[in-house]
């Protein structure tokens, strides 16, 4: 599955969100799941929010599921991505052994 990881950035220091959203991803990936690490899709920490929401939000389309990281019900931009998300019934997952292999 390609599965989008969300989480709080903004306001955040960069070498802590690389981390944990670096280990989420080879979490993901050790599964056998194909990560989508919306640091890599932005890839430009200088980017205004709704430019980066925007890459985001495309890339969130592409995903058959979300894993929520811990941080994500402190982020506005996380907040976005759930709400579409339920929407779309797009599944969501908080915990990586509740993801289907």
């Amino acid at each position: 599955m390609k599965i989008y990881i969300t989480g709080k950035v903004t306001g955040e220091p960069i070498a802590e969100c690389t981390i944990k959203f670096g280990t989420a991803q080879k979490q993901l990936e050790a599964l056998g799941h194909q990560a989508i690490n919306p640091l890599a899709v932005v890839n430009d920490f200088k980017a205004t929010w709704q430019d980066a929401m925007k890459l985001c939000i495309k890339a969130l389309m592409d995903a058959d599921a979300i894993y929520l990281l811990a941080c994500s019900n402190n982020s506005k931009g996380a907040a976005v991505e759930i709400e579409l998300a339920k929407h779309l019934q797009i599944p969501m997952f908080n915990n990586l052994k509740n993801i289907p292999k």
